[in-house]
C-alpha cells in the first residue's frame, strides 16, 4: 500500500503537525518551533530521543527531537528576562515548500521572518530558512540571512536529543584532547583527556571544533554519527537525575544524551547586511 509521503494534522491544541512518511523512514515536525519530534528509519529504532507521543502544549518546551536555539543560544548575554535559547523555538514558522526529492527521501523548507514581536526582542530584519532531507540520514540546515541595514552576531544551536539504550553504557566519540568549557563548574575551562562517557550531569561546551561525533551503544547494537557544517562549537548536555525538568521525569535522563551543533561562546557570528550563514548537521547510524 502506497503512503503519501507527506501530510499535516493539526494536533489536540490546533498546532500544525507535518506527518513524514516515505519509503525509508518517517518523521513528524511541527510548524511551532520548527520543532521535529520524530525521526525513525523503518525497521529500526527512533534515532532521536522521541516526542512523538509528546503533548506539545506552548509554552512549554519539548525536551525532545531537534528544538531550534536562535538567534542566541543559551541565556541572553546582557537581558536575563529574555527567553532561554532566544525565540525561534517559541515562535510558529511557515512552510515554504515540500518535495519528493525520490521515493526515499523528502525535502521539508520552513521559513520564519521578523516582526513586531520579534522586533522587542531582537531588533533587526532577518531571514531564517530551515531545510530538513529526510531518508536513510537526516539532514537539518539552518539558514541566517541580514535584511537588515546593520550587522548583527548570533549564536545558536540544532539542539539534538539522541535515543540511546541508557547515558550509563555509551561512549561518545569525537571531543577526546579538545578544550572545553563545564558549565557544570562555573564555566572553568578544561581539557577531554578521553573518550567521553557519561556518569553525573554534563554541561559542555567543546570548541574549538569541527568534528564529527560518534554515539557507541553497545545494547542497541549500534552507532549514531553526528556530522557538522558551518559549526565550530559542539555542546553535550545530560541533566542526570533530579533535574526538576517538567518532561524529563523519573528515569528520563538515562535513555538521551544531547550532541548539539552549535556556534556558541566564541564562535558566535557577525552577519553583514545581505549576508548569510548555515549551520548543518547531517545523522545516520550504522550497526556494530
Amino acid at each position: 500500500m502506497k503512503h503519501d509521503p507527506l501530510k499535516q494534522i493539526k494536533t489536540e491544541h490546533s498546532l500544525t503537525k507535518l506527518i513524514i512518511h516515505n519509503d525509508v523512514c518517517q518523521a513528524e515536525i511541527y510548524l511551532h518551533g520548527a520543532h521535529l519530534t520524530h525521526y525513525q528509519v523503518h525497521g529500526e529504532k527512533a534515532l532521536v530521543f522521541d516526542g512523538k507521543n509528546s503533548v506539545v502544549t506552548p509554552p512549554k518546551s519539548v525536551h525532545a527531537g531537534i528544538p531550534v536555539c536562535w538567534p542566541w543560544f543559551g541565556a541572553h548575554p546582557t537581558d536575563s528576562s529574555k527567553p532561554q535559547h532566544g525565540f525561534a523555538r517559541d515562535r510558529v514558522w511557515q512552510l515554504k515548500s515540500t518535495e519528493t526529492i525520490t521515493a526515499n527521501e523528502t525535502k521539508v523548507v520552513l521559513k520564519l521572518s521578523d516582526d513586531e514581536n520579534t522586533h522587542t526582542l531582537f531588533p533587526y530584519a532577518f531571514d531564517l530558512e530551515l531545510t530538513f532531507t529526510i531518508g536513510k540520514k537526516l539532514t537539518v540546515s539552518l539558514k541566517t540571512t541580514n535584511l537588515d541595514k546593520t550587522p548583527f552576531n548570533i549564536t545558536q544551536a540544532l539542539h539534538t536529543y539522541f535515543a540511546l539504550s541508557s547515558v550509563q553504557d555509551v561512549i561518545i566519540t569525537g571531543v577526546k584532547d579538545t578544550p572545553f568549557v563545564d558549565y557544570t563548574d562555573d564555566k572553568k575551562e578544561k581539557n577531554e583527556h578521553k573518550v567521553l562517557e557519561i556518569r553525573e550531569e554534563v554541561n559542555r561546551v567543546y570548541i574549538p571544533t569541527s568534528s564529527t561525533c560518534t554515539i557507541i551503544d553497545k545494547k542497541l547494537n549500534r552507532k549514531i554519527i553526528i556530522e557538522k557544517h558551518g559549526s565550530n562549537s559542539t555542546t553535550i548536555w545530560n541533566p542526570w537525575k533530579e533535574s526538576g525538568i517538567h518532561d524529563l521525569t523519573g528515569n528520563k535522563y538515562s535513555h538521551f544524551v544531547c550532541i548539539e551543533t552549535t556556534n556558541a561562546l566564541s564562535d558566535q557570528k557577525e552577519l553583514k547586511p545581505k549576508e548569510s550563514h548555515t549551520i548543518e548537521q547531517i545523522i545516520s547510524s550504522e550497526t556494530l
